[in-house]
């Protein structure tokens, strides 16, 4: 009897992990629309979004719609232009993201991008992978590249590296650090948050106004040979980097310079050397050739191919100034 009672119990999920399993909405919107009472489990209205089901016997329904399990997972990248909201409907009738996917299943952005900022967009059914590239903890970053109306500083960059006041609490550390030969006022910025406006409104506080916003990279995976408006599926292998970036790295601990000693006897010193380096460098070669070598965080994968396209529009947004100076 405890025995089946186990086996039952590992069935049991959250009713908002549920959810967004299901590709109905993300983590924190399922949790939104259990708060409000629309959500239902077994005909009873539940409002405690840890709620546990059992996704094969109980029914769930979302304003009175089946919640069926989701049985394949899609993944997207986008190069959201510049111009569409990021949201599945939008009561002003602006154009949306989802106006450039002409899919039948139904996505839902990871994240957001700004009305007057584009770049990369990932949009997924699969909430457990949205949740774990949107939540703080898992330490996503997302690269931006940003011109300023003027050279920054270096004291600002640092104050961005430890981060600033937003809302009257810390932003998260950022990555920085100025383009090589285009100017102190175009950078790269990383980040793992998600505030609203963040990017800009970290710079706006320190007194620059961002002329033009791009984010050129969402956990490592960029927008490759794609045009503003285009979508591709994200592959296998950007799949794999992604999770592996999310997931909880496990603490590191050094071995001991000294052997401890028994009673009445010194340390001995620990011999540090060559020893197991072959099968190392059999290691790395092994792993060298599953995976190819990544970027940085901070530093675009398709940063050649980025830095010529932003060459280009920073020579209009060049020409554009002269002219209303003129």
């Amino acid at each position: 009897m405890a025995k089946q009672e186990s086996n039952e119990e590992k069935k049991l999920t959250r009713l908002n992990k549920f959810i967004s399993n299901a590709g109905v909405t993300a983590r924190r919107k399922a949790d939104e629309l259990i708060f409000t009472g629309r959500v239902t489990v077994n005909m009873q209205t539940v409002t405690e979004p840890g709620t546990k089901v059992n996704p094969e016997k109980d029914v769930v329904k979302v304003d009175g719609e089946k919640v069926k399990p989701q049985t394949e997972f899609i993944y997207v990248v986008l190069f959201k232009p510049r111009g569409y909201v990021t949201t599945t409907h939008d009561e002003k009738g602006r154009p949306t993201v989802m106006d450039l996917i002409g899919l039948n299943t139904r996505l839902y952005p990871i994240g957001r991008l700004d009305y007057d900022t584009d770049g990369v967009l990932l949009l997924t059914n699969d909430g457990e992978f949205s949740n774990m590239m949107m939540h703080p903890r898992h330490k996503v970053f997302k690269t931006y590249f940003a011109k300023l109306d003027k050279p920054i500083e270096e004291s600002d960059m640092k104050k961005l590296r430890e981060g600033i006041m937003i809302d009257g609490r810390p932003t998260s550390r950022a990555k920085v650090r100025i383009i090589p030969n285009t100017g102190d006022q175009n950078i790269w910025i990383s980040i793992h948050e998600g505030r609203n406006r963040q990017v800009r409104r970290m710079l706006e506080t320190l007194g620059y106004v961002v002329q033009r916003l791009k984010r050129v990279e969402y956990a490592r995976i960029g927008l490759d040979m794609l045009k503003p408006g285009e979508w591709r599926y994200m592959t296998e292998e950007e799949l794999y980097n992604a999770r592996k970036l999310a997931t909880p790295k496990p603490p590191v601990f050094r071995k001991a310079d000294v052997e401890p000693a028994a009673e009445g006897e010194e340390g001995k010193k620990v011999k540090k050397g060559k020893k197991g380096g072959k099968k190392k460098k059999k290691k790395d070669k092994l792993k060298k050739q599953v995976l190819p070598e990544l970027p940085t965080e901070n530093k675009p994968a398709s940063g050649s191919d980025v830095l010529e396209s932003i060459s280009k529009e920073l020579e209009d947004i060049s020409e554009k100034i002269s002219d209303n100076k003129e």
